[in-house]
Order: structure tokens, then sequence, then C-alpha cells
């Protein structure tokens, strides 16, 4: 969508051809042509199309070789910008820079165009380096065209004032035009392109180059000034923007990973390190990034640099000089490379309902590489470094027994398993490094939960901690506000956390905001621009703001929501998939939260030894139900996870020794809860009848002889907090429908003598739909108290 054949396009190869020509008078024209031709052109080709393209050169000009007109002493200066950003002087990355530099002499506008993570600003960084060495004195504002309004953008008449509020693109422009020395100035657009905004630009990006404003001041874009955007791709738009600038394409193959790797092994100190790590990424990264594009299913959409990226990082984390002493073997590199590698490339693998693509992976790693052995048993994600010992051990060893808060509502409490050990263990270090982390998964799967109880252990004294939920109408304006709050200002234009403390956002639902109709989420936009700038604007002065000591923490539902985020956010982020507890995990979570409660408050130990049966059962019907009831059109809510086994325990712990004197109340109690949870849910008579014989089923296959029980259930099983009156609040068995009935008769006539008449039929599904209401606000009022909803 890129590609533009116009006159436009035309007009520019002619400008080409008679600077060559001018360069070099003596050459033929048919040589300046093609070169023109050629040169001009290649920089928007894309790898695919580059043989046709060059067919067609070929056939216009048969047998005609001409080089690239190179200026050697302009390329010297290149690679010595290039050196001193840290970057890797490779051929291909020279090439692009200095293809910037053509496009800018001929084109005002100019697109950098490219996938996530294939080095866009690299090159622009590197151009712009290079005019510094040359002592042009460049200058650079960049902005993000999409975290502001268009109003914000280019300025507004107050309707009822008549008053001119100013844009941030106009401001910034306007301060470049009267900049009076001869440097290179820039306004590097960095966002998606949409028509709302670009079109306002035509008059700036063709011959006119002027900015018009709707308080009709010209703001003229002088001979020095280039606009550059840097984006992604030209789908939304119009042809129109699209022959309006030059375009330098980056192909994912133009650069590929390895310049990144080398720059990231040049900046490590132990010399043997560099060597090792050298090998071991030729060694394990070709085959690993070819089998994760064509074998393996990950979560969600992952650009391949940002893989590569987090394995950086997480070997960043794990090699210490006490993991890994200078004097180390190659051997203990190796290991500590694979047990990165592994989490790297499958960490954010995913499981689907036929396939556990974790599984799939491990057995293809074992097969593939066999220097390092793993244990037989389960998966090589089962599995970490023992920093003593220097071999593997379970994660199972690292799973500390649970201490149940009898204050603390059960959705908040954390019971760890070898799954979320396994994500702390990796949270904990690359937080340490200031790494940003992305926990993705389904609802329920205890996503935020993890990262509230990582967050609530850190040192106040060195970190804050600022939530920041996400909702469909977040906008930029608003979560910047957020940011802000926390926020000191420290010298000059510099704000960060109060003192020398680190400022850790943590965003849940990261992609819950609305997507514009171009595709865009406003809030996104605002957090990259701060991820790969350090800054943002003043939304009222329209001053650049530098954000220091700030590091981010997201949760993201990929069911939920725009189901994922863009590319060029996503790959800022080290990716952990968190998938549904297995069996084990669920049993191992439930009873150790039963057990607890049962093994208190005078309760028999008859009644603590049942406890395991009914977590079973309990197990077993919550399966039968995700697996027989699921969502559609009509019943969108049809979706059973684990918050739904938490409020059903939630329920069983409010009871005390008063109301379960024996397994067969506890029993009674379950199936209560399961009605309010499941049963309530249900919409048709179908269902429900079908929900009942589940129910009865699956109680029969772990507690016999329970006809007679199951008959009484189902006359009358109901359990609320004032069922002996409304005094002090006790859980407890419901005697009756009268009884319940006088009840809630007497609080609606004490509710009608304050507030306006309400007269309510009571009948007996009306009844227990209130009871169900009241666990519902229990449960929420105890989250409140503990602060846990936001």
């Amino acid at each position: 969508d890129h590609y533009d054949w116009g006159l436009r396009a035309i007009k520019s190869v002619l400008v080409v051809a008679g600077s060559l020509k001018r360069g070099d008078p003596g050459r033929a024209e048919d040589q300046v042509l093609m070169r023109a031709l050629r040169d001009f052109n290649i920089p928007k080709i894309v790898t695919e199309d580059m043989p046709v393209f060059m067919g067609l050169i070929g056939d216009l000009f048969p047998s005609l070789e001409v080089p690239r007109r190179r200026d050697l002493d302009f390329e010297k200066h290149v690679k010595q910008a290039i050196l001193d950003l840290k970057l890797q002087p490779e051929d291909n990355f020279i090439l692009k820079v200095v293809q910037l530099e053509e496009l800018l002499e001929v084109r005002h506008s100019v697109f950098v165009i490219g996938n996530a993570g294939t080095g866009k600003s690299q090159v622009m960084r590197s151009l712009h380096r290079t005019y510094q060495n040359m002592k042009r004195r460049p200058m650079w504002a960049d902005l993000n065209p999409k975290a502001v309004t268009n109003d914000e953008l280019f300025g507004i008449i107050n309707p009822a004032t008549r008053e001119w509020k100013d844009g941030l693109f106009s401001s910034i422009m306007r301060e470049l035009a009267n900049i009076s020395h001869s440097g290179p100035k820039w306004i590097v657009l960095d966002g998606d392109i949409d028509p709302m905004w670009i079109e306002s630009l035509n008059t700036v990006m063709d011959d006119n180059k002027v900015l018009t404003l709707a308080s009709n001041e010209r703001i003229p874009l002088n001979p020095t000034m280039r606009l550059v955007f840097e984006i992604s791709h030209l789908c939304t738009a119009t042809p129109a923007t699209v022959s309006r600038a030059g375009i330098l394409y980056i192909n994912p193959a133009d650069l590929g990973w390895s310049p990144q790797v080398s720059s990231w092994i040049d900046r490590r100190v132990v010399q043997s390190e560099k060597a090792n790590l050298t090998i071991l990424f030729d060694k394990y990264l070709p085959s690993c990034l070819d089998a994760l594009k064509s074998r393996f299913k990950k979560i969600i959409p992952i650009p391949e640099q940002s893989v590569v990226q987090m394995l950086c990082y997480v070997l960043e984390c794990l090699l210490t000089p006490e993991n890994t002493p200078p004097d180390s073997s190659k051997d203990l590199y190796e290991l500590y490379f694979v047990f990165a590698a592994i989490w790297a490339f499958g960490g954010a693998l995913f499981q689907d309902q036929l396939v556990d693509y974790r599984v799939e992976f491990s057995k293809w790693w074992v097969a593939e590489f066999k220097t390092i052995k793993f244990p037989s048993q389960g998966t090589v994600f089962d599995y970490y470094i023992d920093p003593e010992s220097k071999k593997f051990e379970p994660w199972s060893k690292m799973v500390t027994k649970f201490e149940m808060d009898p204050d603390m509502p059960l959705q908040a409490c954390l019971v760890h398993t070898k799954e979320t050990v396994r994500v702390r263990y990796f949270m904990d270090r690359l937080l340490e490094c200031r790494r940003p982390v992305m926990l993705v998964g389904n609802a329920g799967t205890g996503k935020s939960v993890l990262v509230g109880d990582k967050l609530g252990s850190l040192d106040a004294e060195k970190y804050m901690v600022k939530n920041v939920p996400f909702n469909y109408y977040t906008t930029s304006a608003m979560l910047q506000d957020v940011l802000e709050k926390p926020l000191e200002k420290k010298a000059g234009r510099n704000y960060g956390p109060p003192g020398s403390r680190r400022l850790i956002y943590f965003i849940d639902d990261m992609n819950m905001p609305e997507v514009d109709a171009y595709g865009t989420v406003q809030p996104h936009t605002l957090i990259r621009q701060h991820m790969d700038y350090n800054h943002w604007y003043d939304h009222n002065k329209l001053l650049l703001k530098e954000i220091h000591n700030i590091q981010y923490v997201s949760c993201l539902n990929p069911t939920a929501g725009s189901f994922t985020i863009n590319p060029r956010l996503q790959r800022h982020f080290c990716v952990f998939s968190l998938s549904f507890p297995g069996a084990e995990a669920l049993s191992s979570i439930y009873s150790s939260i039963l057990s607890q409660h049962l093994g208190g408050e005078s309760f028999s130990s008859a009644l603590q030894r049942s406890s395991s049966s009914l977590v079973q059962l309990a197990l077993a019907l919550h399966q039968r139900v995700s697996s027989t009831f699921f969502p559609t059109a009509v019943k969108f809510h049809y979706i059973f996870n684990l918050r739904d086994l938490s409020n059903i325990f939630q329920g069983i712990l409010f009871c005390t020794s008063n109301c379960v004197k024996s397994p067969v109340d506890l029993l009674k109690i379950y199936l209560h809860e399961s009605n309010r949870v499941y049963r309530d849910k249900l919409v048709e008579e179908q269902d429900i009848q079908a929900f009942d014989k589940l129910q009865t089923d699956t109680v029969k296959k772990f507690y016999e002889d329970m006809e007679e029980e199951l008959q009484q259930t189902r006359e009358m099983n109901l359990y609320c907090h004032f069922a002996r009156g409304l005094g002090e609040p006790r859980y407890m068995a419901v005697e009756s429908w009268s009884s319940l009935s006088k009840i809630l008769l007497e609080v609606q006539d004490s509710y009608n003598e304050v507030n306006a008449t309400l007269n309510l039929v009571l009948f007996e599904d009306a009844m227990a739909h209130i009871l169900s209401m009241l666990k519902s606000r229990c449960s929420l009022s105890s989250s409140l108290l503990h602060g846990q909803v936001p």
C-alpha cells in the first residue's frame, strides 16, 4: 500500500536525474536515467518484488550496468555515527541511512516504513548523529500525532469566546521555522497514519509548503525543514497522502536479528562471556526462530525481534557474577543460555482445547538440542537452575506453604503453584533490571493477583506503585493525568517519582480501551511515546516533559477488548502466558484453602477428612459445567472460570462450626453455593434441568447413599447471613420459605419507612435471587474493605 507511481514520483526521478547529470556531465543520458530510476525507487521496493523491479529495469536498459553513485566521505561519517551510537555498521544499515539522506535531499516529506523492530528509529538516529558529527547543527522534534486529539494537534478557536488555542504541531513548526541557522530541522511524526490528521498537512507536504491554521495564520516550511513520518504501514492513508512523500521501506530481512544481538553482546564486560555467547546465539537462534514461525502458536502475536530482545533481557538477569563468575566454563554459559532461551521462545506459547504448545515445544527442544540434558519427567518448563548445585530442580521445590489470612477475601488470596512460582521468578528478576513485563491469559487465571502480590512485596523505600486499570472509555488525556499524579518536577523539564524511588505503573486490562476507526488505541500511543522517547507533552503549555525512573508491568486478556495491541508497543514487553491451572494445581489450591478453614474453629475431625472429597466434587462439576455450557450470541455470559470456583469457596468460608457440623452439612452448603454461582447464570429451563442432572450425577460419583439428602436440597437448600433474623450476621441455613419471606418483608417495611414505597411480590425464585445478590455484595464489600476493588 506504499507503492505510488504517479506524476509526483516521475517529477522526483527527473529531479534526481538532473542532479546526477550536473554531478557527472560526461555520462551518457541513458546511464543517468537508468541510475535515477533504479536508485530512487529501490528504497521503497519490498524484498519479494526486488527481482521483478530489477527485471523491468533490465528490460528498459538491456545489458547496461551502472554502479551506484557513492559519496565515500559521507559514508565514512555515517559509519562513525553508527559506532558512536554503539550499533553495528553493517553494509545494509549504512545503505539505508544513505538512502534516507538521498530522499531528504529530493523530498521534504519522507515516510520511513517497516514492521516493529526492523530498525526505523535507529536509521533516523544514525543520520541525525551523522549531521551532528559533521557540525551541521541538526534539530529534531518528535511527537505522536495520535496521542492527542486533532484540535490539540493543530489548534482550535473557542466557539464561545472566539479565543485561539494553539496546537502542538503548529507550535513546534512555528518554533523550528523561527530558527535562522541553515542546519537540517526535522519534525518526526511517529504514529499511525489516518486521514483525520494527515489530510490537514496536504498543503505542507505538497509544493505549497505552508501550514494554514484555523486562525488564518500561515506557517511556511522553510528549505531546511523536513517532515519525517515513522510508521509501520500505510493501510489507512489515502492515495493523495502516499504520493506526497518519499518512501524508505525497511524490510525485516534487511537487518535481521544479528545486529541487535551483536550490540547487546558488545555491552557485556567479561571477554570470555562475549565469545561464548556469540557461539551460543549462532547455534540456537536460527532453528528456534524457524520453529517458532512454523510449528508453534503464541497466545498473542509477538514480533520476532521482541523474542530475541526478551532472550537478551533474561540473559542479562541470569548472567550475574554470582551465577557465572568470570572464569566460568562454556558448559555453564550454555546451561543458563538454554534456560533463558526456553522461556524467551516458549514463555508465551498457547494452550488451547486440543493442543498444549508448551508440551509440543518441549518435545521438539529435547529432540533438537541434546547438549544440555533435562530430567525425563515433565517438560523443559518444569525445571529451574539451582544457583548452588548448578543443576535442574523442579519448580515445585520453590512453592511455599499457603498461610490463610481470615480477613482477606478469597479472590485476593494467592496460593502459589508451579505455574505462579515460575512466572514470579522471572518477574522478580526482570523488574529488578527495569524491563517491562506483560502477563497474558484468559479471565480468571490470576494475572492481576500475581502482579499485585509481587508489587505489594516491594520495598516501599525504593519503589512506588501506581495502579492504572484501563477500560473502554480511557483516553490518552485521562491516562496522562493518572500517570502524572505521582510525579514531581525535578530540574528543568525533568519529572520523576519523589526522591530516588522507582515508579512502577501497573496497567491492567491493557487491551480494553476503544479502537478508533483507523485501528489505533489512543492510550497506547502515549505509553509508546514514553517507552520510545522517554517523554510526553504538557496538555496546556505544550512543553516537553522528560519522564525518568519509570517502568511498566501490564496484564492483557486476549479474548476481550481489542484482543491484541499494536506490535510497535508489544515489542517492548517480555511476555509470559498464564493458562488455566491444571487439575493437580487446582486441587492443591482449594484443598489448602478449605483444610486451613476447617482446621480451626472447633470443626469436627470427620469434617476435616471430608474436605478432599468436596474439593474433587467441586473441580469435577466445574469441569463438566464449563465443557457443557458454551457461550453463544444469546448466552454470551456463559463463561465459567477460576473466579466462579473462588466464589463457591468464598461462600463455604463464610460458614462456622454452628452452621456445618457434619460432612452432609458441608455438601449441602456446597450445593447451595454452586446453584448460586452456576445455576443462576442459566437462562433456559432446558439448561437448568441439564445442570440439575449434571450436579446430581457428579455428587453420586463422590458420595454414596445421598438420595434422601439430595431430595431435601431440591425442596429447600438456602443459606444467608440473616437466616436467624436481622441481628448479628451469621451464615446459616434458611429454615423455611415462610421464615425467609417474613424476614424479607420486615426489611421491605423498614426500607419503605424512609424511601419511596416499594411493593415486591416475594415468590420463591425472587427470594433465591435476593440471596444470590446479597452473597455477591458480601464478597464485594469485603473486597472493598481490603482495597482489592478499585
